[in-house]
């Protein structure tokens, strides 16, 4: 067996706040322990140099972000968390990554069953995201990735979409790891995690997740799916709506939803909440109250970057957010 197993086994400090961090300006096997929330994880420095390094660990309603940035490479190995499915995905890098004895690149996915073992090597510069949800929320959306967690881990190969790579831009405020906190809130955290599952199980997707791609929808069927998930999100009211939710409230997949509303609305079920979420700035905004503020409305409605979110408001509606309450405030 290797040198690993006779170090000692730590137990992981349990996460109580909806956030906090770690930070590292040297090698610190103890401090690295809470690499991933619930679970138990050794390090091991495999470059010469000082390591320094930092970890965002946020909780949701019923999921858990790790999002984590090293300098130098290293080892991990140890416990996943029990009680859920983990999602590791390996943002950015200076080298090769390896899994399990497997090398993987920069933009990989691995899908871990509960109660899994990591046995991963970091390259330089690394920075990965962890994200635990409950097994539920991948078998509400419909992918198929499901079934194959019973044979171990799925290691889901090609590089972050552009969309991906935009929501972890749009997120980074919030829960990443160079978060300051700020403003941001508990429920501003919870609708991160949403976007940021959102984005994933899309990127899964994309990525040829779903068990159901080459069945066609009829036009009852999809006009049905499409009316579900209208009333849903109607009677919600919420910032943020659950895309599992939705596919539960259409009695559809994940893949079938994204057809429904392509074919029907030329955009697909995340853009859609997107675009309704910024009409719902824009009819804050257009109320002008005497209190009110350009970043709080937006902030309210999900959108945490807001050099990004001004830019988005801009190009549909051809006028700054600033312009909107401005002119509503002056009665034009």
């Amino acid at each position: 067996m290797g040198p690993l197993e006779s170090m000692p086994k730590l137990a992981a400090t349990p996460v109580r706040s909806p956030r906090r961090s770690t930070e590292m300006l040297s090698f610190d096997p103890d401090a690295m322990v809470v690499a991933l929330q619930a679970g138990v994880l050794e390090h091991v420095q495999l470059e010469a140099g000082v390591f320094s390094g930092r970890i965002a660990h946020t909780a949701g309603t019923d999921s858990r972000v790790d999002w984590g940035s090293y300098e130098l490479s290293v080892l991990s190995r140890g416990d996943l968390p029990k009680d859920m499915i983990s999602l590791i995905v390996a943002v950015t890098g200076h080298g090769d990554w390896r899994l399990h004895g497997r090398q993987v690149v920069s933009g990989d996915l691995a899908l871990f069953p509960e109660r899994s073992e990591l046995l991963a090597t970091l390259p330089r510069k690394a920075s990965w995201l962890s994200l635990q949800f409950p097994r539920t929320r991948l078998e509400a959306s419909g992918l198929a990735l499901t079934r194959l967690l019973e044979g171990g881990v799925r290691h889901v190969a090609g590089d972050l979409g552009a969309s991906l790579r935009q929501t972890l831009t749009d997120l980074a405020p919030v829960i990443g790891p160079g978060a300051a906190g700020g403003h941001f809130g508990d429920a501003d955290v919870v609708q991160a995690h949403e976007q940021l599952l959102s984005a994933m199980f899309s990127e899964m997707l994309r990525r040829g997740g779903a068990g159901d791609a080459s069945m066609s929808l009829s036009p009852g069927e999809r006009q049905r799916v499409v009316r579900r998930a209208e009333a849903f999100v109607e009677s919600t009211g919420e910032p943020s709506v659950r895309i599992d939710d939705l596919c539960v409230a259409a009695s559809t997949s994940l893949s079938r939803l994204e057809r429904a509303f392509r074919e029907t609305f030329g955009v697909g079920p995340r853009r859609y909440l997107t675009l309704r979420r910024l009409a719902a700035v824009r009819r804050e905004l257009l109320r002008g109250e005497p209190d009110s503020s350009v970043t709080a409305i937006a902030t309210q409605w999900g959108f945490f970057h807001l050099g990004r979110f001004s830019q988005e408001y801009r190009l549909l509606y051809a006028e700054q957010p600033s312009d909107t309450l401005r002119a509503r405030r002056r009665g034009t």
